[in-house]
């Protein structure tokens, strides 16, 4: 059926500019003329592949293919684009590959900004890190001088103690003198009096 339309096609004349399609299970090759012979093979047609028809005679067919010009046998070309199955199949396999790329490189997206995101959070936490390491130093320093005040704070309360022990003493000195002084005094004013007493009666005997 397909031949009977090609046949019909040429003896019509319908042939400027048509599109075939090669319709067999090998390359066909693209001659330099209308004749089998050796070494007028300009190039191989695969299987599918769009031609341009020019004209036809005498079973050739002259066409155009990827911008060169040659004939070919007219009984391996066909109007329409012959199905094949494992083409379909593989176009299938590439279309179903090019979504799992898809997929793929959205997963690899989502993947960039959380690794994104997780540096600017692991940045963020650095600085944290810093200055809680800033602040640890300084209360080290704080804790440090407290340290250094509470030494000192001792050293002053133990001359503190010292000191009052010291006036304690000197105030135990002191008392103890003023009442031996007072001791003496009373001492010497009962032997001043008891002196006196013993005058006046030796007068008052001596009188008589």
């Amino acid at each position: 059926m397909r031949k009977l339309l090609l046949l019909v096609m040429f003896s019509t004349g319908v042939m400027a500019d048509a599109t075939l399609y090669v319709g067999d299970e090998v390359k066909i090759p693209m001659r330099a003329d209308a004749s089998i012979t050796k070494g007028n093979i300009i190039t191989s047609v695969g299987i599918n592949e769009p031609v341009t028809l020019i004209k036809s005679s005498n079973g050739w067919s002259n066409i155009k293919y990827k911008g060169k010009q040659g004939w070919m046998i007219t009984r391996y070309l066909s109007s329409t684009k012959p199905a094949n199955a494992k083409a379909d199949e593989l176009n299938n396999q590439i279309a179903k590959l090019n979504k799992k790329n898809v997929d793929r490189h959205q997963t690899i997206l989502n993947l960039n900004q959380r690794l994104e995101d997780q540096q600017k959070e692991t940045s963020m936490l650095s600085a944290k890190v810093t200055q809680y390491g800033t602040q640890v130093l300084e209360v080290n320093k704080l804790r440090n001088k407290v340290s250094d005040m509470d030494d000192s704070n001792t050293d002053l309360v133990e001359q503190l103690m010292l000191l009052k022990n010291q006036n304690n003493a000197s105030h135990s000195t002191d008392f103890l003198t003023i009442v031996s002084t007072l001791m003496l005094l009373l001492g010497l004013a009962i032997g001043f009096i008891i002196n006196r007493a013993n005058a006046n009666r030796d007068r008052s005997i001596y009188s008589i």
